[in-house]
């Protein structure tokens, strides 16, 4: 008796997209109402003023890869992206049109960043994430359900803690160590090294073009540093926490009471094994006695394809 011919799995009636889309890297899922079909990693796609195409295009990009790694064609039925610099109604509605026109999905909703993180965090619940990449920002929902901000203005007004923030402490420490004004450190070497560079003018002269983006991913040389022992490192990675929690303690005044207040990290120099992450809860034990950090790191990019299936009913 002859097998009756296998017939390939069909395609979901109702395939979403999840997008976290950060100044220095963007994840894309692919999914389902219960399961992850796809995922893709790709460059930042933060939103810049009048940027929304060149967003859009990264995005588009990484999302094909997440549909092609799960079969799949785009686009999806409908998709929420959580954005960078995709505060304002403005931002969100240009990121939009712009990822329907790329044919990503056939419905698109975009959101703050902080938003989709407070929401794969807390649900509807009440708690603060703290956020800390190429820049940094705190949000909170207070326990009658309103979303407050702390920071988050960039990095020509601040952004302290973040990688530009840390990027830039990096290159003070070099060049104090060139001229024999500060402590001894290796990171002028480290830099140079992982620049491809060979002296220090060298470094002066990457100084003028560099951009926020390439200023932060000088960063993990500092937290490696740290991780190594690194005096001047170590200094800059308890400074660098100490602005962090700054952040969840101006929040903090929106929980009354004496109830414990959630707090969530989000973001790339957050991860559960940096001494930026340890500096921090060291710190916030002390500066927030009520504080009670939520042991699992957030998938932002997985929120969000949980908020577009939910978004349908």
């Amino acid at each position: 008796m002859t097998a009756p011919p296998v017939r390939p799995p069909d395609r979901p009636t109702a395939v979403f997209l999840g997008a976290d889309a950060g100044g220095s890297h963007s994840t894309v899922v692919v999914g389902t109402r219960s399961d992850v079909l796809g995922r893709a990693d790709g460059p930042g796609a933060a939103m810049r003023p009048s940027g929304a195409a060149k967003s859009a295009a990264v995005l588009a990009e990484t999302a094909r890869r997440a549909a092609a790694a799960a079969g799949l064609h785009l686009p999806v039925e409908r998709a929420v992206v959580g954005a960078a610099g995709a505060g304002r109604a403005q931002e969100q509605r240009e990121l939009e049109a712009a990822l329907l026109e790329a044919g990503v999905a056939r419905e698109v909703r975009v959101l703050a960043d902080g938003e989709v993180a407070l929401a794969t965090a807390f649900g509807t619940g009440p708690g603060i994430l703290v956020n800390a990449g190429t820049g940094s920002i705190a949000y909170a929902r207070d326990p009658a359900g309103a979303v407050h901000r702390a920071g988050g203005y960039g990095w020509q007004l601040g952004d302290e803690g973040g990688g530009y923030w840390l990027g830039r402490r990096a290159l003070d420490v070099a060049a104090r160590a060139q001229d024999g004004r500060g402590e001894g450190s290796t990171l002028l070497a480290r830099l140079l090294r992982a620049l491809g560079l060979q002296h220090f003018d060298d470094l002066v002269r990457w100084t003028a073009t560099a951009t926020p983006t390439q200023m932060a991913a000088l960063a993990p040389h500092v937290l490696n540093a740290a991780r190594e022992g690194e005096g001047v490192a170590r200094q800059a990675v308890d400074d660098a926490a100490r602005e962090l929690v700054d952040l969840a303690a101006a929040l903090a005044r929106h929980f009354p009471g004496t109830e414990p207040v959630p707090v969530a990290l989000a973001g790339g120099l957050l991860l559960p094994q940096s001494p930026l992450t340890a500096a921090f809860r060291e710190r916030l034990g002390t500066a927030l006695k009520r504080a009670r950090l939520v042991p699992d790191r957030i998938d932002s990019a997985l929120g969000a394809l949980r908020l577009a299936a939910e978004l349908g009913g």
